[in-house]
């Protein structure tokens, strides 16, 4: 049976992982050239055949530390939350207690299924806390070494956590930045649990795709954006480090999602957090944003143009040259998508971004109205926020008809700011269901025509470019390929001017706004 030390905490931390060959530099910084509590630590990861735990973000490990056996619960509140709950107790041995997980999380959520849990994986780590003070902040930090087994695969560990453990949330973050100052450190929103669930096979190396954050109608705005931008985040980082293990398509235009959501996050809430740091993290994901460009734009000419070489448009030797040069042009956008996930650049990015969202000047200004905005219900807040971009999207789309491959580009920009704005707000509308549902469904319809169009309108250059103007044979295979494509053009604007028509009927599922 467990101890009476059984509690439900909640751990507020950054977590980074270190470049290897640096924790030398790291450990020079004087926050860490102190004695250290040296432990070796041995956990076991268990879940139901299935992955019932992992599937509603809960994780359960049993660890051994000097001889006594430590279960643990833990759960992640909201993608990229910095604080998580935990339920912790001491056990008498290396399997799972079942009689303490009563009245937590798992209880429930195991009824039935308890007899089949198993081990799915471990971690071994050589962990080294030290404390950090600093008037009133007190920070614990673990530095990790170790490796990750799950079977057959594993999976190196060099970690530094930074608990927070009194004192105020801005004192983590300036720590943080004195120690990626020292040395190569980029913050993680990944668990262990999470890098150990991936390694047994759950999600292995799939592109992560955005997560709902978890709002209601009085959700405060203030605490809406920093649960939206707080997973845009997250998916950002994540898959960067995707990025660097694999050079999937899918993973790098999911990294161009996360960032796309951060910046309609932005923009939806700029009456609440335009301060003056707001056009900087701005700045600093479109820059990123145009480091992965390229090569998604490739990605896409690949995946819908060179099919259209199907019915034999172009001779064979020019097919072959264009294709040559296409490839070598895709090796070098991700190259350079590659380097700028590798860069400091990105790093710094990060971590500005996570501590402007947590603390930036936003959250503290005393101007009456911006203060006010602060707790707004999220209901109140969204549907001005809808109401500004679904006016931005119908009076970029005036005309429809009449607009050029670049108008229709600023309209389908338009569109992807409102919809990602439906997707954040719309559970704090549930009186509609069926009507957000039509709604978000016809302006992806929409969506997807433009972003076709798009396509076209951008696959001419980029053909030209990759052929090159000298290059006779690989040039008259993509000038053929981008005339078959071309011909079909009129006859999606038409369809096009249909969706656009159809979904400007569509009633708005949030109510008009009060002023």
């Amino acid at each position: 049976m467990p101890s009476t030390d059984e509690a439900r905490n909640s751990e507020t931390e950054l977590k980074f992982e270190v470049a290897r060959g640096a924790l030398g530099k790291l450990l020079k910084h004087p926050a860490l050239a102190v004695p250290a509590t040296l432990a070796r630590l041995h956990s076991i990861y268990y879940d139901t055949p299935d992955h019932d735990l992992r599937n509603a973000g809960l994780s359960l490990r049993v660890r051994e530390v000097e001889g006594r056996f430590i279960q643990t619960v833990k759960a992640r509140e909201s993608p990229g939350a910095l604080a998580r709950g935990e339920w912790e107790c001491t056990v008498a041995g290396p399997g799972p207690d079942l009689a303490a997980l009563a009245g937590g999380p798992a209880e429930a959520l195991l009824n039935g299924h308890a007899d089949a849990l198993g081990a799915v994986f471990s971690t071994t780590v050589e962990r080294a806390v030290r404390l950090w003070r600093e008037g009133s902040a007190l920070v614990e930090l673990s530095v990790d070494k170790g490796r990750i087994d799950a079977g057959d695969h594993h999976e190196p560990i060099h970690e530094i956590e930074l608990e927070l453990k009194a004192g105020d949330i801005g004192d983590l973050f300036g720590l943080a930045r004195a120690l990626a100052g020292a040395a190569p450190i980029v913050l993680s929103f990944d668990s262990k649990a999470e890098r150990g669930y991936r390694l047994a096979g759950h999600d292995t190396t799939a592109a992560l795709k955005a997560e709902q954050a978890a709002l209601t109608a009085d959700t405060a705005a203030q605490d809406a954006f920093r649960r939206i931008a707080r997973g845009c985040l997250s998916q950002v980082a994540g898959n960067g480090k995707l990025l660097l293990a694999v050079r999937s398509p899918q993973v790098l235009h999911q990294a161009r999602v996360g960032l796309r959501r951060l910046r309609a996050a932005l923009a939806a809430f700029e009456p609440l957090v335009g301060d003056g740091r707001l056009e900087q993290i701005m700045a600093e994901a479109k820059w990123l944003a145009g480091e992965f460009d390229r090569a998604r734009d490739l990605d896409v000419f690949i995946q819908t143009t060179m099919p259209a070489d199907e019915e034999g448009l172009a001779p064979e030797p020019a097919l072959a040259a264009f294709n040559k040069r296409l490839l070598v042009a895709q090796a070098g956008a991700y190259d350079r998508a590659v380097a700028a996930v590798a860069s400091r650049r990105f790093a710094d990015l990060l971590l500005e971004a996570a501590a402007w969202i947590e603390v930036g000047d936003w959250a503290a200004d005393s101007a009456p109205e911006r203060a006010a905005l602060r707790d707004v219900p999220i209901s109140d807040f969204g549907a001005q926020a809808l109401e500004r971009q679904y006016a931005k999207l119908l009076k970029a789309g005036h005309h429809f008809g009449r607009l050029d491959a670049e108008a229709r580009h600023r309209m389908r920009i338009k569109g992807k700011k409102l919809r990602y704005a439906a997707d954040f707000f719309g559970e704090a509308f549930p009186e509609h269901p069926k009507r957000r549902r039509r709604f978000i469904a016809g302006l992806k319809d929409l969506q997807e025509l433009l972003g076709q169009l798009n396509d076209i309108a951008v696959a001419g250059d980029l053909a030209a470019e990759v052929a090159g103007k000298r290059a006779g044979d690989a040039a008259f295979a993509a000038g053929l390929l981008i005339g078959s494509r071309r011909c079909v053009e009129p006859a999606m604007i038409d369809e096009a001017g249909r969706a656009w028509d159809a979904f400007r009927r569509l009633p708005r599922f949030w109510p008009e706004p009060t002023s």
